[in-house]
């Protein structure tokens, strides 16, 4: 039997409610812009938890947002947080996980260190630890982005697009290697990215 968020959005309908979905993320810029970019409006609601850049008030405000929903008879379908390691500490990165773990529609997406991880796997494999600095130095170069790195930049999605596909075998092989999210580098973006981009689909077919 199919999961909720599996189920593909009812076409042409009147009497089936429209599936919802719900992504927080912290108050970062890179993050942020990269799932808006997405053509997933309205299907997928994307809030930023509001600037206290914690990984617990992540998964926070998605409860709340995901208790109001059921308050209303709205409910989301699927409830992604998307947190980052950065320099939080450990017991309050692992704390995170631990207070969406009782949810079944709650899932924690992680990059250890950063976001820009998932963008380095656009274009190479790596399973070997690197910093946030080093991440973005590498951005940069000639054969990757061939530009400044800004983390506001809203350009990025359109230019990583066409290797999308690369990002997600990357990703699927990091996490063979490396599936603790405590362990850098670390990723699971690809998940939510490959849910997204069905949800892409499937509106594109209305």
């Amino acid at each position: 039997m199919p999961r909720p968020w599996e189920i593909p959005l009812a076409r042409g309908s009147a009497s089936r409610p429209r599936r919802r979905y719900l992504i927080v993320a912290e108050d970062s810029k890179s993050g942020l812009d990269y799932l808006r970019a997405f053509p997933i409006s309205p299907v997928v609601q994307i809030e930023s938890e509001g600037g206290a850049g914690n990984t617990i008030s992540v998964v926070e405000r998605a409860l709340e947002l995901r208790e109001e929903a059921l308050r209303f008879r709205k409910p989301y379908a699927r409830v992604w947080c998307v947190i980052d390691r950065d320099d939080h500490p450990m017991e309050r990165y692992r704390r995170a996980f631990e207070v969406a773990r009782p949810f079944s529609d709650v899932t924690v997406i992680w990059a250890n260190e950063c976001f820009e991880l998932w963008y380095r796997l656009h274009f190479c494999y790596r399973d070997t630890r690197i910093g946030r600095m080093d991440l973005r130095r590498e951005l940069v170069r000639r054969d990757r982005l061939n530009r400044p790195y800004d983390k506001a930049d809203k350009a990025v999605f359109a230019l990583l697009q066409g290797r999308v596909e690369v990002a997600i075998r990357n990703a699927r092989r990091l996490l063979q290697s490396n599936h603790s999210p405590d362990t850098n580098p670390s990723t699971n973006v690809h998940e939510l990215v490959e849910q997204l981009l069905k949800l892409k689909d499937a509106i594109s077919e209305r």
